[in-house]
């Protein structure tokens, strides 16, 4: 069989399987036997894999979280941090609306899952504090305390992404992006402020 041929790796439609139950569901709701009916595996291939239900749950959240992070980081990239900030909006609500089952899974599973992150693994928290922090070294950002800064840009965030998964906000997150970050921008930004190169937190 050619490499192009080979069956999708068996802990790969597993994952995609979960995830898509699980947000549909939540992670108590769904049985290992859904899940493998679902990916098209036998229950024995899925625990040859992953001890319990539990332990898939908590792979995925870990791996999906952690994965946020590192594509946060990305679309922020560089210059001013109230520049990083908006294009780090803009992202996230481009994933929750490209892809709704990751984005609501991880807003169901978060209170289980979050304690068994790794210690040290970035996560997207770390992500948008660090660049807040940045801002306050290099001027671009009021002087404040930043985890109470990042949790303003934070708490737009999720609850936005929350109200979009749920069905409560019906318009697109895209279309709301640029007037959600403008007016975080507008209370954390310095106006006019000339960033000092190479300023660290």
């Amino acid at each position: 069989m050619s490499a192009d041929a080979r069956p999708p790796d068996v802990r790969l439609k597993v994952r995609d399987a979960a995830i898509a139950l699980f947000a549909q569901k939540g992670v108590r709701a769904t049985t290992v036997k859904d899940i493998a009916r679902s990916a098209g595996v036998s229950e024995g291939a899925l625990y040859r894999h992953w001890p319990s239900k539990e332990e898939l749950a908590a792979e995925l959240f870990a791996a999906e979280y952690t994965a946020m992070s590192q594509t946060l980081r990305d679309a922020a990239g560089d210059g001013p941090a109230p520049e990083r900030l908006r294009r780090v909006i803009h992202h996230a609500f481009h994933l929750a609306e490209s892809a709704p089952d990751r984005a609501r899974f991880l807003l169901l599973s978060q209170h289980d899952s979050l304690p068994l992150v790794p210690q040290g693994q970035e996560t997207p928290v770390d992500v948008i504090c660090g660049i807040v922090a940045e801002g306050i070294a290099e001027g671009s950002v009021v002087r404040a305390d930043k985890d109470a800064l990042a949790h303003i840009v934070i708490g737009a965030i999720v609850l936005n992404v929350q109200s979009h998964v749920y069905g409560r906000q019906t318009a697109p997150l895209s279309t709301l992006a640029g007037t959600i970050a403008d007016a975080i921008l507008g209370g954390i930004a310095v106006p006019g402020a000339k960033p000092v190169p190479g300023a660290k937190p």
